[in-house]
């Protein structure tokens, strides 16, 4: 008799906007945050659970909305960026193309590349992201920011 092993499961810490606003805040790299529309390539993007992920796929993408500043989602934004999705193990990042998402978008190279890291646990990109979490997003801006929930 063969028994089936035991289920595997990725748990996640709770990840949402403000704690992404902390973590790029506090972070050596350079972020812009940016409410708008994002269209990407999806050819070849595993679709769910997928033994066989790759530790990492990348895509091009577009990003067409405003750029938070210290006065909120004023500057026009639309470039072109890369979307890098990563796996952990069997789970990856998903992307979804929406019109009103929030994203928080990796600069690099002076400005010259950007990227939009989505995995598993911390996607940066939150495709469903509510008026107040839009509206969080431009307190913390303001030097406003609630801390972030246990």
């Amino acid at each position: 008799m063969v028994l089936p092993g035991p289920a595997a499961a990725l748990s996640c810490m709770r990840y949402d906007p403000v704690t992404a606003f902390h973590e790029a805040d506090e972070s050596a790299k350079r972020y812009m945050v940016v409410r708008g529309a994002l269209s990407f390539d999806a050819e070849g993007l595993p679709e769910s659970y997928d033994e066989d992920a790759p530790e990492e796929w990348l895509t091009n993408g577009r990003v067409v909305g405003k750029s938070l500043a210290a006065d909120g989602f004023l500057n026009d934004f639309a470039e072109d960026i890369v979307v890098v999705v990563s796996c952990l193990g069997p789970w990856c990042g998903m992307p979804q193309a929406s019109d009103d998402a929030l994203m928080f978008l990796r600069v690099e190279a002076d400005g010259a590349a950007i990227y939009l890291d989505v995995d598993p646990c911390m996607p940066h990109h939150f495709a469903e992201a509510s008026e107040a979490d839009f509206e969080v997003m431009e307190a913390c801006m303001a030097g406003d920011c609630p801390p972030v929930a246990e």
